[in-house]
């Protein structure tokens, strides 16, 4: 299964996995968030206000840990758009669906785990094809709350599935939303 990301700054960045340039990559990923930091420092809105001091380096190291980490079947995407509160990582999946497709439902997280209360799950504008956005909240092992939002999107004989976490709960109305964007962003059948 093929397929591409059509993304771009400032809304997006595709973190990449190795081999890649990581020192030509780190040096131009600091440049951007020096550039955002200095937009966000202009702006005056409790989004920006709620957020905390961006160690850049810092949040660069974790973004390339957290790629690495991943299956090689997934994409890690930086979300760029909620000021003083970005890099917010999503996890960006694609599978064949085949001849006998799951259900759209436990590939968006809405059934399984330990939710603390039903997830809720709502339809996808009819822009995204058939898709549907999950929230939930979970308790880790610590007994700290994390939201897990979803979006995922049946077509072009795949699975699209964007995956959300943060234990930052006044980001989930404001992101859900970007999610939604990032997703139209997937391009199946396109070169990966």
């Amino acid at each position: 299964m093929t397929w591409s990301l059509e993304l771009s700054l400032p809304d997006w960045l595709e973190v990449p996995t190795a081999p890649f340039d990581s020192e030509l990559w780190r040096s131009d990923v600091g440049r951007v968030f020096e550039f955002l930091e200095g937009i966000d420092s202009q702006l005056d809105t409790s989004v920006a206000a709620g957020g905390t001091p961006l160690q850049i380096g810092e949040a660069i190291d974790l973004l390339l840990e957290f790629s690495n980490a991943l299956a090689d079947d997934r994409q890690l995407v930086a979300g760029l758009t909620i000021p003083g509160r970005w890099p917010l990582p999503v996890i960006v999946s694609v599978t064949a669906t085949g001849e006998d497709p799951g259900d759209l439902l436990e590939a968006a997280g809405a059934t399984g785990g330990q939710a603390v209360e039903l997830p809720t799950v709502e339809y996808l504008p009819d822009s995204l094809g058939d898709g549907i956005r999950v929230t939930r909240f979970d308790l880790d092992d610590d007994g700290n709350l994390w939201a897990t939002v979803s979006c995922a999107r049946r077509g072009g004989g795949a699975d699209t599935v964007l995956t959300w976490r943060t234990m930052d709960l006044d980001l989930v109305p404001l992101f859900s939303a970007d999610l939604e964007e990032l997703l139209g962003c997937v391009r199946i059948g396109g070169d990966s």
